[in-house]
């Protein structure tokens, strides 16, 4: 009797899960962990420093039209492969940065280039493609990697921040994608299950198990095309509200540390807080991931944006390290799903067929929301001495976005 061949697909998820871990553990996410010994070494203001990851995340989107296109023809083996590269050698370059145009050319230019390889619009298209009844879980477990990256560099990285330096830790940080990344990418990934005579979730394709395809949601998956999907007033609404919520999720991503301390807590405390949230947040992808399976996507979608905006309440409100520690678990187990739920949406919506085409076309779109919520965050605590409004305007813009969603109806495929 012979066992069942392990599903190549789970490899993708495996190789995905690293990449997904690099990309928060050397990413933006911890780039707040710099934020106070670089501003101190190279007197910059607060301002100044919100550019570089704004700037970085902005240039990536605008690679989107791109990247879309060239996933859905090649796949993600050789994209990712040297965007990994790439993300190892502008992290090394960080160490020699003297000045603010060197961190905006080595960070955001150079980084951006390794990151558009490495991005969502890659990584989740693929995970599309080969998985559908099984999307849900194949997704969450892949992005829980984005949290171990953060719950085990944050307290690595300010440790080493604290004993060695930010120069040398930026060096230390460029091995994991030269050493994990660009290897892993390399074997495993791989296009689509229909280029190696498999199909989506592993099923069978013996010809006496055709008659089970017909119970498959490979076969009523719709095609959209970038042309179809453009024509729906549904694409422009999830745009719309992704980005309301991208603008609150890009903006306290970068000042939640910045944020802590001014609030009188230690980076230790802070880098704990967000250890806290990455920690809670692992189970919660994998949770919504099941969920997605069997509850309609926008309803998710919706809850953990109303989530998110507890746990920043919370947060807002937080003096002590108790408090901190409760916004690490609220916004671990609601904002921690947003990269699970908003990529399902997408597929649920608009299929797998062309989804890297359809999201690379509009990511320049949603790039705007990677210039608002940072700068509008480091402005006001330049101008103000504090992040409360703009804290409380996330908020805000998280219920705004919940709401959208909910009444966003499901696009239908005009034949």
């Amino acid at each position: 009797m012979f066992k069942k061949k392990i599903y190549r697909g789970w490899y993708i998820v495996t190789a995905i899960f690293f990449a997904n871990w690099m990309g928060a553990g050397i990413g933006v996410p911890i780039y707040g962990l710099f934020y106070v010994p670089i501003r101190s070494s190279l007197s910059l203001t607060n301002l100044m420093l919100s550019l570089p990851p704004v700037i970085r995340n902005l240039t990536t989107h605008f690679m989107g039209p791109i990247v879309g296109p060239l996933v859905d023809k090649f796949g993600p083996r050789y994209l990712m492969t040297m965007g990994a590269i790439i993300a190892g050698f502008s992290t090394f370059l960080m160490s020699t940065a003297d000045n603010f145009w060197e961190i905006i050319l080595y960070f955001s230019i150079i980084g951006a280039s390794g990151h558009a390889c490495l991005s969502h619009i890659v990584t989740n298209t693929t995970l599309a493609r080969w998985f559908i009844k099984k999307r849900g879980r194949a997704t969450g477990i892949a992005t829980t990697g984005i949290n171990v990256g953060e719950a085990i560099m944050a307290p690595l990285i300010q440790l080493l921040i604290t004993y060695v330096g930010w120069r040398k830790t930026w060096q230390f940080m460029a091995l994991v994608p030269w050493l994990i990344i660009a290897p892993t990418s390399f074997l495993f990934m791989r296009r689509s299950p229909e280029d190696l005579g498999l199909k989506p979730d592993g099923e069978s394709t013996e010809i006496e198990n055709k008659q089970n395809a017909s119970d498959s949601h490979q076969d009523i998956e719709e095609i959209w095309t970038p042309k179809d999907a453009f024509r729906t007033t549904s694409l422009w609404a999830l745009v719309f509200s992704t980005n309301l919520a991208a603008i609150a999720v890009i903006g306290v991503v970068l000042h939640q540390i910045p944020f802590m301390i001014d609030q009188g807590l230690s980076p230790g405390i802070a880098a704990l807080s967000l250890t806290t949230y990455a920690i809670f947040a692992i189970p919660s992808k994998l949770v919504w991931g099941f969920l997605a399976e069997k509850v309609a996507i926008k309803y998710l979608t919706a809850a953990s944006l109303i989530g998110s905006a507890i746990g920043l309440l919370i947060l807002i409100q937080a003096s002590t390290i108790k408090g901190v520690l409760l916004f690490g678990v609220i916004y671990g187990l609601t904002r921690g799903a947003w990269a699970v739920v908003q990529s399902l949406i997408w597929a649920d919506y608009f299929g797998r067929a062309f989804l890297g085409s359809i999201r690379g076309f509009v990511s320049p779109i949603q790039g705007l929301s990677a210039i608002f919520g940072p700068l509008f965050a480091g402005w006001l605590r330049d101008v103000t001495n504090s992040y409360q409004i703009p804290f409380y305007t996330f908020v805000g813009l998280y219920i705004i976005s919940a709401f959208i969603i909910l009444i966003i109806p499901k696009p239908i495929l005009k034949k």
